[in-house]
């Protein structure tokens, strides 16, 4: 087992294979957790979004289904364009930290606006 401490006094992380700030193994279970919270909340709140297209904006069921299938496609597409730019430019913390904090945002707004 190698010692932490290299020859020029630097402490890497044995478990990472860069020492790159950006992308790695630990963040993958936040991902993980979040991604399940969001596919929870996402199909929970699909039966209760129909009703409310077909009751109160006097939608059909037709359309209204093809709003939720297009609602499930970009919120299943765009956990792919965060990793890009998670791995690239902003770094792993910081943006699932503050795709956590966008996330309680729009779930409290309909909460708290009533």
């Amino acid at each position: 087992m190698e010692d932490p401490l290299d020859h020029k006094g630097i402490i890497r992380e044995p478990l990472l294979g860069s020492s790159s700030k950006k992308g790695g193994v630990r963040a993958l279970i936040f991902i993980i957790v979040n991604e399940a919270f969001e596919r929870l909340a996402n199909y929970g709140l699909s039966t209760n979004l129909i009703l409310y297209l077909t009751r109160e904006y006097r939608i059909d069921a037709v359309n209204g289904a093809q709003i939720l299938y297009l609602h499930s496609a970009a919120t299943n597409f765009t956990p792919f364009i965060g990793a890009f730019l998670a791995d690239t430019y902003v770094g792993r913390y910081f943006m699932i930290g503050s795709g956590c904090i966008a996330c309680l945002l729009v779930i409290l707004d309909p909460i708290c606006s009533t």
